[in-house]
């Protein structure tokens, strides 16, 4: 009976203990809080693990940009100045092996040896039905949403154009020559010479007429217009103010 009653004594201790002991009670507190909380533990930790790292501790909010644990490592990021990447990007052109020929050039052969001193361009290499050419800084190729690929100078003036395919063929264009102009509303046709540099119209034609290009009333004397003041109109690497620089005229 002794025996019985000291046991229920310790039990009685014990739960006594539970209720009134406070360093019993902070540590089964403790024990409630890692089964109930191990994940606000977690983040804790890694608040600390992470606290000497810039911006200061992870946030808890959802908006808050995450802390990158590489930024302001000893690693240098390096970032091209904008004209050094726009020139890596944009004075490599591709371009068709085939070439229209203009008046005046005997052979696609001499018309790229022109192109060579004219924009000061190399090739870089050539293979199948195109080559790759390296222009000045600024020069860029265009593909609008239609029609052919646009060739443009640091002045964004379109110098040649071209299309995608494989038997495409390269056609430089001049700085003076006549065209057509049609009134939507009407149909009929007038003639204009523009000065491609500028962008400014230079003569006109007086007349509409329902016959268009060469066969318009004033062709003649638009192009004679033209031949009188610009006699090597024809050539596209004649009168462009860069052409005449590198080439010496």
């Amino acid at each position: 009976m002794a025996l019985r009653a000291h046991s229920g004594a310790r039990k009685k201790g014990r739960g006594a203990g539970i209720r009134h002991g406070p360093e019993v009670i902070e540590i089964v507190a403790q024990k409630e809080l890692m089964k109930k909380g191990k994940t606000k533990l977690t983040r804790q930790d890694a608040e600390r693990l992470f606290s000497g790292l810039p911006g200061g501790s992870i946030s808890t909010s959802a908006s808050s940009r995450p802390v990158n644990p590489f930024e302001g490592s000893g690693f240098e990021t390096i970032e091209r100045a904008a004209d050094e990447s726009r020139l890596w990007k944009d004075n490599l052109v591709t371009l068709p092996m085939a070439v229209e020929l203009p008046s005046g050039y005997e052979s696609a052969a001499r018309l790229r040896e022109a192109m060579a001193r004219a924009w000061r361009v190399k090739l870089v290499r050539e293979g199948g039905h195109e080559i790759v050419v390296e222009f000045p800084e600024g020069w860029k190729a265009i593909r609008p949403a239609s029609g052919p690929i646009e060739l443009r100078d640091p002045a964004n003036t379109v110098r040649a154009v071209y299309g995608w395919a494989e038997d495409a063929e390269l056609r430089i264009l001049p700085r003076y020559q006549v065209e057509s102009q049609t009134n939507s509303s009407s149909g009929l046709g007038s003639l204009l010479i523009r000065d491609r540099a500028s962008g400014k119209i230079l003569e006109r034609s007086e007349i509409w007429s329902s016959l268009i290009g060469s066969r318009h009333p004033e062709w003649s004397r638009l192009t004679g217009w033209l031949n009188e003041r610009y006699p090597q109109h024809r050539d596209p690497l004649r009168y462009w103010e860069d052409c005449e620089t590198n080439l010496g005229h």
